[in-house]
């Protein structure tokens, strides 16, 4: 499976971080009292504040995710918590949350990985 990744140098003065754009293999994981739903997805544009996700199925605004993915080059898989904020058909903006030492990690290594990405391009 092919994975492309690059960096946007210019990044629009609305948004904090540069995105990444590559396309990976994401699982999203939804936990809710009575069931627990995994969807296998598609990864797009991320940054250090969160990622697109193209999901072919239903996942509500405001549910809260595991995301768990292997950027590219990297390995173990990365798992990061975060919310779904926002939809556009398939296309589902997820904002990262970390509320545990262990989230923290996952995502200050994530953010190492793009950083290092930035520095290459």
């Amino acid at each position: 499976m092919a994975i492309e990744a690059q960096t946007e140098k210019a990044a629009p003065k609305r948004r904090r971080w540069r995105r990444c754009h590559f396309a990976v293999p994401v699982q999203v994981t939804i936990e809710k009292p009575q069931h627990v739903t995994l969807t296998d997805a598609r990864g797009w544009r991320m940054n250090n504040g969160g990622t697109a996700v193209y999901a072919d199925a239903e996942l509500s605004i405001g549910s809260e995710a595991e995301i768990e993915f292997t950027p590219p080059h990297f390995y173990p898989p990365v798992t990061l918590r975060g919310v779904i904020r926002n939809r556009a058909g398939d296309l589902y903006g997820v904002e990262f949350l970390a509320r545990s030492g262990a989230e923290n990690e996952q995502l200050a290594l994530f953010r190492q990985i793009l950083a290092r990405w930035d520095a290459a391009a």
